[in-house]
């Protein structure tokens, strides 16, 4: 969407019926999609802004260029109720009919300057409580502060000229989300915030913790995410977050890597431990026990786990996808019915939004794994695809992309040894982890849809948990499959 001036929006929201606020909306800001509706309570806030900057003094239509309505940054739930950028400064107005109390305030301009700040100019961040008349502003100090409308006038003389491109193309997703392995640093210190669907979970969760002290029932929760919603990043916040005489216990059932020794040695909130001999782990001493990445455990591990923690009462956490299994083989139990039976209250969340990966690139990744709900082109510039005769060809375009930035996993199975690269991550040990950019090669086995052998299906499980660990650019290095490469030029014609 783009901005759009206030003066016309206000007019609009006065004079055009309900019915037709949204697309009216729509027609101004070029929204892809209206909203489902204009709120009542911002249409009047937006009319009371108007009016006080008015009175204030603001003339000239251009202060009143380039402002966006209920704008969300790509594949992140935070909304903006109006939102200005120029090309030196960024401007941010929440909209309160009612005052919420100057604590829930400072939290959500907090977080909107966190989401503005990838941008590289001046932010300005207020709200405006209309049954008070009331402002506030939060500066790079981050103290609140009550002022008047003029302080917002200011701003607005300080703002060069409106920004007139496509608000979208300034954010990436990417940059607000933080691996806890990946990214360590960022997480320890606090430098993101959890989607409402996130925080929802963890909310009910904590609240259960709390519960669990009077009712004596144990808290069980099982959430369900495919990669990239999140689910790991939900589960270390609560690491963090719950409660505890005791530390928290984090069982990954995958291979430990540097991102987990770095999260053992800075804190002490949570151990993280490997799966491995987890099922005969003495957990007495723990508050809590979290398990991720759970659909990589052995039924018989699990149940042992969930066992120890039965006896002991404390709360548990499992995260999983079904579909990040590496090895077709294995004899995996259904996790919720291994949990239920030993747990009847065990509670079931399901992630179902994305947000560690752009769009485009998760629909290039469901296409060519044939996943429900997008099987159209999926047309993007986040995508490479380069062609090797033999893999000591695609070991040279592998490096190739090295060099550009790109991170290689290389599959967890048995490969040429051309493609195996010292220091270079398996998709074993990947189970976890995200990178900006990712280049993998893929050999004759991969067969792109269909019914495959028990290798082909193992090959296709190695191939989906590589790529998925691309935020946001992600380059296929094809060798000796020209129907592999047939079908990926399908997918992005």
């Amino acid at each position: 969407m783009r901005g759009s001036n206030l003066l016309t929006l206000t007019r609009g929201l006065e004079s055009v019926p309900e019915e037709l606020l949204a697309p009216f909306e729509a027609q101004l800001s070029e929204r892809e999609e209206p909203l489902d509706g204009v709120k009542p309570h911002e249409a009047a806030c937006i009319r009371a802004v108007v009016e006080e900057l008015r009175e204030a003094g603001l003339r000239g239509g251009r202060f009143f260029d380039g402002f966006a309505y209920s704008f969300r940054i790509p594949q992140i739930s935070s909304e903006f109720d109006l939102l200005k950028v120029s090309d030196d400064a960024v401007l941010n107005v929440e909209l309160k009919a009612e005052g919420v109390g100057e604590a829930r305030i400072a939290h959500q301009l907090r977080r909107n300057r966190h989401y503005l700040s990838p941008l590289a100019r001046r932010i300005h961040t207020f709200t405006y409580v209309m049954a008070t008349s009331s402002w506030f502003e939060m500066g790079e100090d981050h103290n609140l502060v009550r002022v008047d409308v003029r302080r917002l006038v200011d701003a607005l003389h300080s703002m060069g000229k409106a920004y007139e491109g496509r608000l979208e193309d300034l954010f990436r997703a990417s940059d607000y989300l933080v691996s806890p392995l990946n990214d360590t640093e960022k997480f320890l210190g606090g430098e993101y915030f959890l989607t409402n669907h996130q925080e929802q979970i963890k909310s009910s969760f904590l609240r259960a913790c709390e519960q669990a002290r009077d009712v004596a029932e144990q808290p069980a929760y099982i959430v369900y995410g495919s990669a990239g919603t999140g689910k790991s990043l939900l589960l270390y916040d609560l690491a963090k977050s719950i409660p505890s005489d005791g530390s928290i216990c984090v069982v990954h059932c995958g291979v430990l890597v540097e991102g987990h020794r770095r999260l053992n040695e800075s804190q002490g909130a949570f151990e993280v431990v490997s799966a491995k001999g987890s099922e005969r782990r003495d957990f007495s001493g723990y508050g809590a026990v979290l398990v991720d990445e759970a659909q990589r455990m052995w039924p018989s591990q699990l149940r042992g786990i969930v066992g120890a923690v039965c006896k002991l009462g404390l709360p548990l956490f499992v995260s999983l996808d079904r579909r990040q299994v590496l090895d077709a083989d294995w004899e995996r139990g259904n996790v919720e019915d291994i949990i239920s039976a030993m747990i009847p209250q065990a509670r079931v969340w399901h992630l179902s939004r994305k947000v560690r990966t752009n769009r485009q690139l998760t629909g290039f990744v469901r296409t060519l794994f044939g996943l429900r709900g997008r099987r159209q082109a999926a047309r993007t510039r986040h995508v490479k695809i380069a062609y090797a005769e033999g893999s000591v060809q695609a070991c040279e375009l592998v490096n190739a992309f090295r060099g550009c930035g790109y991170e290689y996993v290389q599959l967890g199975i048995e490969v040429p040894e051309e493609l195996l690269m010292d220091g270079c991550l398996t998709t074993n040990a990947s189970v976890g982890q995200e990178f900006e950019r990712v280049v993998m090669a893929v050999g004759p086995q991969f067969v792109p849809e269909g019914n495959c052998s028990r290798d082909a299906s193992i090959y296709r499980n190695h191939v989906f948990q590589g790529v998925t660990r691309a935020r946001s650019d992600l380059a296929l290095v094809v060798y000796d499959n020209p129907a592999l490469l047939a079908r990926l030029l399908q997918i992005v014609a």
